[in-house]
C-alpha cells in the first residue's frame, strides 16, 4: 500500500524504470548508518597542550579506529588513528591520536593548503542540514587551515567558501611522541588537542552546545607516501612523474573519496553525563535518520540522472525505484516531487504532519508546514 500511495502522489504518467538494479544496492556504500558517539560533559579545566592528562579526558571513550574513506570493506589503514570528544558550556573539545613512524610537515603558513602535508581534519555541521558547515585542518607543526562553506562542493551552484574564516577563539596544540622532520629515527606518533568555542560554530544567535543536541561531525587523516630528498621529507613521486595519491582515513566513511558529504558524517550526541571509567551509554539515532536516508538515496540518483542528461527528471518514476527501495521509506510517509527549471524539491510527509525536504543543493532538513 505504501508503494502504491507514493506512486499515486508522484503522478499517473506510467512507470518507466531506467535501471533494474535497486537504488539501495547501487548506493549501498553511501546508505550505511553513519558512525555514532556519545560525548560526555567536561567537568574539569582542560589545558590545551596536546597531552591527555585531565580526568575528563581519561573518562571519555575513544571513537572507533579510522577506516578507509570508501568504507570498512577497503584495506585497513597502515597506521592507527582515533579520537575523543568532550563539551561544556563554552567549548567543544577534540583530542586525536595518530600513530606515525615518520612525523614530518613542511608547511608553516596559516591557511596554506595544509593537506599537502600529512594532516588531521575536523568537519562540523552544527545544524545537520548539509549547509553552513566548518572545516579545520592541522599538520604536525600545529599550523592551521580553517574555512566555512555555505554548502558542499557538489552543489550545482558553486558554494561560497569563506577562506577568511579563522575559527575565532580556537585553542589548539600538537604533541610529538618522536621528533619532527628527522629521517634518522623512527617515531611513534603525534597528538592533536583543540577547543572550539561555541560562538565559532554558531549561526545567528543559536547555541549548538546544549545537552541533548546532535552535531554532525567527521574526522579525516590525509596520509602521503614520502621520500627523503637532501635530508627533507617530500611527497613521493611515482614512475610516471606524478605524485602518488594520498590515503584518506576517516572516522565515519563516506562511501567514496570525498569528505564534503555532510550527510555521511557521524552523529555526536551531547550528553549531560560527566562519564565514568568504562561507562557505556547506548547511542540512539535521531528518529528522522531513516527518512533522511531515503531522501539522500533519491538525491544520489538524481545527481547521476543529471550527470548523464544535463537535466533533472520530471517525475521520480523515471528513477526506477524498486519494491525494495520503497521499503526504505518509513511507514506512514509519502513522497512529493516538485521539479523546476533549475532543480527540484522533494518532500517526505508523515501522517502525523512532519515534513522533511531535500533539494538539488543538498539541503536536507525538517520544515514547518
Amino acid at each position: 500500500m505504501k508503494r502504491l500511495l507514493c506512486i499515486a502522489l508522484l503522478g499517473m504518467g506510467g512507470l518507466r524504470a531506467v535501471c533494474s538494479e535497486p537504488l539501495l544496492v547501487k548506493y549501498a556504500d553511501r546508505l550505511t548508518l553513519p558512525k555514532s558517539y556519545v560525548c560526555f560533559r567536561c567537568e574539569d579545566s582542560i589545558r590545551i597542550d596536546g597531552v591527555m592528562d585531565e580526568e575528563s579526558w581519561k573518562r571519555a571513550p575513544y571513537t572507533d579506529f579510522f577506516v578507509d574513506i570508501r568504507g570498512e570493506q577497503w584495506p585497513s589503514p597502515r597506521q592507527a588513528t582515533r579520537a575523543k570528544l568532550l563539551w561544556d558550556d563554552n567549548y567543544l573539545y577534540i583530542y586525536a591520536e595518530l600513530e606515525e613512524a615518520h612525523i614530518w610537515s613542511n608547511i608553516t603558513e596559516r591557511d596554506a593548503i595544509i593537506y599537502h602535508d600529512n594532516d588531521f581534519e575536523v568537519f562540523i555541521d552544527p545544524q545537520g542540514n548539509g549547509h553552513n558547515y566548518f572545516e579545520i585542518e592541522v599538520n604536525a607543526r600545529g599550523v592551521v587551515f580553517d574555512l566555512s562553506l555555505t554548502s558542499a562542493y557538489r552543489n550545482p551552484r558553486r558554494p561560497f567558501i569563506q577562506f577568511q574564516w579563522n575559527c575565532p577563539g580556537l585553542k589548539l596544540a600538537t604533541h610529538h611522541n618522536g621528533t619532527l622532520n628527522n629521517p634518522a629515527d623512527i617515531d611513534k606518533g603525534w597528538r592533536v588537542e583543540m577547543a572550539i568555542p561555541k560562538e565559532a560554530i554558531a549561526t545567528e544567535f543559536d547555541n549548538f552546545l546544549q545537552e541533548g543536541n546532535y552535531l554532525r561531525i567527521n574526522f579525516s587523516r590525509v596520509q602521503w607516501q614520502h621520500e627523503v630528498i637532501n635530508g627533507r621529507y617530500e611527497r613521493k613521486i611515482g614512475k610516471d612523474g606524478k605524485l602518488l595519491p594520498e590515503d584518506n582515513w576517516v572516522w565515519s566513511p563516506t562511501g567514496e573519496i570525498a569528505m564534503h558529504m555532510p550527510e555521511r558524517w557521524g552523529y555526536v550526541f551531547l550528553s549531560g553525563e560527566k562519564g565514568e571509567s568504562e561507562m557505556k551509554i547506548p547511542f540512539i539515532y535521531p528518529d528522522d535518520e531513516a527518512v533522511r536516508r531515503f531522501l539522500w538515496m533519491l538525491f544520489y540518483a538524481l545527481e547521476d540522472y543529471y550527470a548523464e542528461r544535463k537535466t533533472y527528471c520530471k517525475t521520480i518514476d523515471e528513477l526506477g525505484l524498486t519494491e525494495e527501495d520503497w521499503k526504505l521509506l518509513p511507514e506512514g510517509y509519502h513522497i512529493q516531487f516538485e521539479p523546476s527549471s533549475i532543480g527540484y524539491l522533494i518532500s517526505a510527509c508523515s501522517e502525523q504532519g512532519k515534513m522533511y525536504v531535500i533539494d538539488q543543493s543538498g539541503y536536507c532538513a525538517e520544515v514547518t508546514k
